[in-house]
This record gives structure tokens, C-alpha cells and sequence, in this order.
């Protein structure tokens, strides 16, 4: 009999250490998968820390509120922090570095922003009567028409966001918040 048209067997590949940490898994029941944690029936599952840690739960609804607002502010090819800006001086004009501390932004970074908006003729820097030191920062007409629009809009969101909630309990809510932040910036 001849051996040499017989098919020899293939030899099996050199399991690599990858492979015998997916032929492990393969062979291990799986963990069940984590409960998922639903705010709204907090009977369900223990709640994990960041479910109920303050910081955590403003930082999160900011952001989520935020992002929604910011699309708006996107597709009418708005930055964020002109936004910012603007809505700020919607009430007034500011010190740069008071518009720094509210618009959430490092000076450098303001200075350039403000740059950009008086070469956009949305704002003029103006001398403070008050001090020669300071400057002052207003909305030109074409920068408080374009504030006054985006306000409008901010607010339209801001209502959906609370439509939710009964006026009384959306009134707390801005109440309590507004007094985190004074007791929080001292």
C-alpha cells in the first residue's frame, strides 16, 4: 500500500496566549451581566456611588442638558463659548475677568474668544469709568440681536427640559441650585 497518497493529518496550531484566554472564556459559564441601574425604580438594584454622589449626578445632568442645547447652538454654527458670551452680556456689559469666571474659560482663552468676537463685530471692549485698570466688555446691536435670538432658544429648551416637573418643584430645584453655587463660591 502506498503511504505517500494517503492525506496526512494537519497538525494542530501552537495554542498562542491569546487563544488560550479565548478557549478559557469559551469553557467558563459566563458571569451573569451587571444590572443595569434605572434612576427611576431605585427599588430594583442597589444603586452604585456615582447613582447618588451630588457632583456626579449635576456634572452628569449638566452635560446631558447641555449637549441637547448645544446641537441647537451647532447647527446655527454657534461655538459653545460665544454662546456663553453672548448670553452673558445679554444683561450688560462685564469685566473680562468676571466674564472668565461665569463663561467657565481660563483668561488666554477669553482674551482670544473676545478677539474673535469684536473682529466679528458681536462685542467692543470699552473702558471701565469706574477704573482705568479694567476692562469692560458689551454686546454691539448686531451681537445683542443675535444674544436676544439665542436666548429665546435657550429658553424654549430650558422649558422642555422642565416640563416634566410641576412649576413648584422646578422653582425649588433652580432655588437650590442657585444656593449651592453662593455657597460654593465664597
Amino acid at each position: 500500500m502506498n503511504t505517500e497518497s494517503i492525506p496526512k493529518p494537519i497538525p494542530k496550531p501552537t495554542p498562542t496566549r491569546a487563544s488560550k484566554r479565548t478557549a478559557t472564556r469559551a469553557t467558563k459559564p459566563s458571569a451573569p451581566a451587571p444590572a443595569q441601574t434605572d434612576l427611576a425604580a431605585p427599588e430594583a438594584a442597589p444603586m452604585r456611588f456615582l447613582d447618588t454622589y451630588l457632583a456626579a449626578l449635576l456634572a452628569r445632568a449638566s452635560s446631558l442638558i447641555s449637549d441637547e442645547f448645544h446641537a441647537t447652538l451647532a447647527r446655527k454654527k454657534i461655538p459653545v463659548l460665544q454662546w456663553r458670551v453672548l448670553a452673558c452680556l445679554s444683561d450688560g456689559s462685564l469685566p473680562m475677568g468676571d466674564l472668565g469666571r461665569v463663561i467657565l474659560a481660563k483668561q488666554p482663552t477669553v482674551s482670544k474668544l473676545i478677539d474673535r468676537m469684536e473682529a466679528a463685530g458681536l462685542v467692543a471692549r470699552q473702558e471701565d469709568p469706574a477704573s482705568r485698570r479694567r476692562t469692560l466688555v458689551a454686546l454691539t446691536p448686531h451681537g445683542s440681536t443675535l444674544a436676544a435670538e439665542l436666548v429665546v432658544l435657550a429658553l424654549e429648551h430650558e422649558a422642555s427640559v422642565l416640563l416634566p416637573f410641576a412649576p413648584e418643584t422646578a422653582k425649588i430645584f433652580v432655588d437650590v441650585l442657585r444656593q449651592l453655587i453662593a455657597q460654593h463660591s465664597k
